[in-house]
This record gives structure tokens, sequence and C-alpha cells, in this order.
């Protein structure tokens, strides 16, 4: 190829008067070659002389003075034929139906489609050929994006995203964070959660709303399972009953963004990847002792930054006291939480997300009604609570309650040490079975029992009285006497007190009985 220098020397050459011949044999190329430039050249010099007036001066100006180029624009790879391009825009229709069908990690790259071609189909075709048509194809239907203008208080667009961060010193884990973002004051919102759940979706609206003392008229989300229940055809999808429930408390309706269309909730997109790099990514940001502890400093991060102005010139927390206005009215806020009807195991637990939880062991067998929140679990039998846990995010986690099992203990008190319910038990409830009944295990579950009745502290603190009584007879029995003989002496300084508070009250009466007396013989002497 003829580089811009060389069309210069065959240019300056033919001015200076050479011959095309002599001049292709000095710069050693075709005769043909330096034919061409020079008469690109004449003809060029020719239209700027002229001055036609269709003619652009700058670009015949450009024409003579640019490098040297080969039309390839119409030049056809030579092993492509049709059934090449139909079986590649056959390859590219299925990803897009896979796509649909919520199987977008099931798609073929353009190395898989290649690999097609030449096992498959046999055809002898490069990979590089392949990647250049699949581009071509895929051109022809790139999109173009229409700007929006949003009114106050319409649209609200919400999304996921993952965080690892170091809660309780239990090392990095993902933690899911719910992002909010108004579309008219891009004001930002978020919450973080264990599991990307039921509650946990219903708990963020349920938080978000009460934050804005009010709600917006439309929800946007993306094909998101907490939201979509199944997919009915391309473009039809079915909302779950968590998002049914909230849309018909607050008197909102949604819409669904289509596959692969980030651009269709570009705010919330550019929102979380904001909040997680703005909030999280500095030194000491990614590690908390709570959850609570994260959250709280999620939201006071989150109002700095809507506090500050944007790309447009505008403050998102001024824009959004203004949107506050248009907002749908301020409802109670929404129980969030996930409704399961679960059979007790042998174990006396119930299985939540893969986690065991215990329940009273008169209940083996039975059915229980349980309530799921973001934090908590709470278990149901005949309408009353018989069960409350704090929820476990863990996989294959057993939560026990070791006062569900009294009844079974007392009946295998054998099986105490060593059990699940021990080691979990409070650590007052394990300094009271190791410093006292480590070799007595029926004693402590009668202890367990005024445990519960009475409370922790006050059976520690009749155990160390009676150790320096008894110390070689420490029963359930002389326990609950102590705990009893305390109980009274209170008692009796409280009737004390009352009988004090009494006499006073008596004696001041007495007082006002004797002037009272002594008024009335008075106005009878004056009347006689």
């Amino acid at each position: 190829m003829v580089k811009l220098k060389q069309k210069q020397k065959i240019i300056l050459s033919h001015i200076n008067g050479k011959s095309n011949r002599s001049i292709a044999a000095e710069l050693h190329m075709s005769k043909d070659t330096v034919n061409k430039y020079v008469n690109e050249y004449k003809q060029q010099k020719a239209q700027l002389l002229l001055m036609n007036p269709e003619a652009d001066t700058e670009e015949l100006i450009q024409a003579i003075v640019e490098k040297p180029k080969y039309n390839s624009g119409n030049r056809e790879p030579a092993k492509v034929t049709p059934d090449i391009m139909e079986a590649i825009e056959e390859c590219l229709k299925l990803n897009e139906s896979r796509r649909a069908n919520g199987m977008s990690k099931q798609q073929m790259k353009k190395i898989d489609i290649h690999a097609y071609l030449l096992n498959k189909k046999n055809f002898d075709i490069s990979y590089s050929t392949v990647k250049r048509l699949t581009k071509s194809i895929e051109d022809r239907h790139r999109e173009a994006f229409i700007r929006q203008e949003y009114e106050y208080g319409d649209i609200c667009e919400f999304d996921w995203g993952t965080v690892k961060l170091d809660i309780g010193d239990s090392g990095y884990k993902a933690y899911q964070m719910a992002v909010f973002t108004p579309a008219k004051s891009n004001y930002r919102y978020g919450m973080l959660f264990g599991n990307q759940d039921t509650s946990a979706f219903q708990e963020s609206h349920a938080e978000f709303f009460k934050h804005c003392k009010g709600n917006h008229k439309v929800m946007v989300y993306d094909n998101m399972r907490v939201a979509i229940k199944k997919f009915v055809g391309l473009n039809e999808k079915e909302p779950t009953k968590a998002l049914t429930e909230l849309s018909i408390y607050y008197g909102y309706t949604f819409r669904f963004a289509n596959i692969a269309c980030g651009n269709e909730k570009g705010h919330v997109e550019r929102s979380v990847e904001y909040v997680r790099r703005k909030v999280f990514s500095g030194p000491g940001c990614d590690k908390f002792d709570t959850l609570e502890d994260a959250n709280r400093f999620l939201l006071i991060n989150c109002m700095s930054l809507n506090s500050r102005p944007i790309y447009n010139g505008t403050i998102p927390a001024e824009v959004f006291k203004k949107e506050q206005k248009h907002l749908l009215p301020h409802l109670p806020k929404f129980e969030s939480c996930m409704y399961s009807d679960n059979r007790v195991d042998k174990y006396s637990t119930i299985m939540i997300c893969q986690n065991h939880y215990s329940v009273p062991d008169t209940l083996v067998g039975k059915m229980v009604d349980v309530k799921t929140y973001t934090n908590k679990i709470i278990v149901y039998y005949d309408n009353s609570i018989v069960a409350v846990h704090e929820r476990s995010f863990k996989c294959h986690n057993w939560k026990i309650d070791i006062r569900h099992y009294l009844r079974t203990l007392h009946k295998k008190p054998g099986a105490l040490q060593g059990s699940t319910a021990l080691l979990q038990a409070d650590t007052k409830i394990k300094y009271i079975y190791e410093n006292y009944y480590i070799n007595d295990a029926k004693t402590f579950l009668q202890i367990l029992e005024i445990i519960y009745e009475k409370g922790t502290n006050e059976v520690i603190d009749a155990l160390k009285k009676l150790e320096q009584l008894s110390p070689m007879d420490m029963s359930s029995d002389k326990v609950k006497v102590i705990i009893e003989h305390r109980q009274e002496k209170e008692n009796e300084t409280t009737i004390s007190c009352t009988d004090h508070l009494t006499e006073k009250a008596r004696s001041t009466l007495s007082a006002y009985d004797g002037l009272a007396k002594l008024q009335s013989k008075k106005l009878k002497k004056e009347a006689v």
C-alpha cells in the first residue's frame, strides 16, 4: 500500500517535470500506480482551478493531501454464503429467545457460534469472520434512545445490588442492597439485607415509603425473581404475590423493563454502582458490628449524597422536597413478612430457608404457622405465639432454645451434655450448668424451670447464697425457697411502707375530723 510520503514524492516529481515511467523506476513501484496518483492530482487540481459551484473546496484540498487508501467497502468475505448467514441469524434468534425466558446465562457466545458452524454445519469459516458477521447482524437492530421528561411524584425505579461487608467480625460476605431512585429528583435511598427474598423486597418498599411519607404512582423493576412469578410469552410477565400485595396496599402501578435493557431504568442502574462506590469503598467503610449499624451508616451517607449538586446542577434533596407534595397519601407501614405452614420434625424444629428453628417439643409432628421477617422468625400454634427466633442467614444452621426441650430432657437427662440446645443457651445458663450441675443434669433441668419463672439473675444470686450455706446440697427446692424468702422480705418492706402511709393518712383525717367537731360546737353556741 502506498504511504503518504510516497504519494508526496510522486506528485512533487510530476510537478518537477519527470515522466511517470522514470518516477516509477526511481520509487520502485508500478507505472500504473504512478499514473493513478498523477491522474488523481491533475483531476482534483483542475476542479480547484475551475471552482465548480457544486464542488466543496475544502474536500478537494483534503483529497489532494490525504493519505492514500483502497476502497474495500464493497468487498465481501470470500467464504461467506447465504447458508452461513442464515445459520448465524438462527443462533442469534435462539439467544434472544433464551434471554426472554430468563436463560441469559445459557446464550451462545461468538466462539460457540463459530464452533457450531464448524462442527455441526461443516462450514469452513474463520473465527474473525464469524465475529465480524455477528456484529454486522446485531448492528442492524441497534436501537436509538428517546430522552424522557418526568413529572413530580410520577416514577420511581428499584433495583438490587450486592455489597461485600464484614459484619460482626464474621468475615466478608455478600449482602443485598435495595436501592430506590425517583426519576424526577434522582434522590437516592438504600437498605441492606441478608438475602434478596420476598420479606426483604416488601420491607424495603415499606421503609422507603415511610421515609418519603407517601409513595410514587409508578414503580419500575427489572426481571427480578422477587417481582416476576413467571414469563408468559416474550413480553408478558406475571407479578409475584408480594408485588401484587404492595401494589394494592399502596395504590401504585408497576411496569417491568425489557430484558437486557438497563437503560429503561437508567437512574437506579447508575445509583446502585454510585451508592456502593461512594459509601462502602473508603478505608474502614466495610466493617460494622451489626447490620443495623451498617444500615445507619448507609442512610447517613445517602442523605449526604442527596445534598450535593448533580450533573444538571440540581440538588436531589431540594427537588425531592417539592416532589413529596405530589406523592400518593402516606399509609401506615406495610407488614412485610412471608407466611408459611410448616410441620414440626422429630427434632422439634421447623425448616425455613434451609435453617432449623426450635419449637416446644409438645408440637412434634404438628402443623404450625410461621411468619418470616427480615430479622426474625415467629411461630404460631392455635393463634398463639410458641417461639420467636432471630433469623439466621447461614446455610444449614440450627437455632435452638433449650426451654423448648424441657419435657424431653426430663425423660432423657443424659442427652443434655453436648446437645445443641445447651451449646446455644445463654452464657449465664451455661455458667450455672458448668459451675454447679455439670454432673447432675436432672437437678439442672429443675433449675431451668425456676430460671424461666423467676429470672436468671435471681437464680444466680440464690445459688451463690446457697453455696455459702449448704455447698453439699444445691437442690432446686432450696434455690426456690431462698428466692421466695427474698421476695417475701421485699413485699414486707412494701407493706410496712404502705402501713406507715396509711397510719399517717388516718391521723391526718382524724385531725380534720376533730376540727370539724370543734367548728360544729362553736356554731351551735352562736346559734343559742
